[in-house]
């Protein structure tokens, strides 16, 4: 008897245990590419940085004792060369701002950064999720090296708690980089610094 007290004694203890501590998940999400509108593309050779920052983007929260942790690199990088290619002439992809400040054929560096994601999770029911993200990008002249543009990327996913939940966030995460490629193209395209023919 005292035996079998013992053992429930010890898996109550790791059980509390466990719920304290917590687990992690890790998800890697799987991300198409957004339908952008074909527009003129720009006259510049450009070179996009996509650094160790981006590619090791992660994205963390926390959802009662789990926390979920989101490797958005990939998502993320492929989205910038998307973008890129879709706006400019010419792209060459470098890995840091000094191998495209030594890329002599071109005009303008180009280096998208992460800054920050968040989300909001329902509490009860299954009710909304809200993801938000924000990109800046940042255009250079490469010869000088002063900025030409910088431009600030708001984009929102939002999907039901219940497709969270059976798809592991996937259109939530889809949802989310359509809207963030779609507005970074749109800025892009906009943006009178960028119209400038480089001499």
């Amino acid at each position: 008897m005292k035996l079998i007290r013992s053992i429930t004694q010890s898996s109550f203890v790791v059980l509390v245990l466990g719920l304290v501590a917590g687990c992690t998940q890790y998800q890697t999400p799987s991300v198409q590419a957004a339908a952008l509108p074909s527009g003129p593309l720009l006259p510049h050779h450009v070179a996009l940085v996509l650094d160790q920052d981006l590619a090791g983007y992660k994205h963390q929260y926390h959802e009662g004792f789990t926390t979920f942790v989101c490797s958005f690199g990939g998502p993320l990088q492929a989205y910038a060369r998307q973008v890129a290619v879709k706006s400019f002439e010419q792209v060459d992809f470098v890995s840091s701002l000094d191998k495209a400040a030594a890329l002599k054929s071109a005009d303008l560096i180009l280096i998208p950064r992460a800054v920050k994601s968040d989300v909001s999770v329902p509490v009860y029911g299954m009710n909304d999720e809200n993801l938000t993200f924000v990109v800046t990008w940042t255009a250079k002249d490469r010869a000088n090296q002063n900025t030409v543009w910088l431009a600030t990327i708001n984009a929102e996913g939002t999907e039901s708690k219940w497709n969270v939940n059976l798809h592991k966030g996937g259109k939530l995460y889809q949802n989310l980089f359509d809207d963030l490629s779609l507005k970074t193209y749109k800025a892009i395209q906009e943006a009178p610094e960028l119209r400038i023919i480089p001499h």
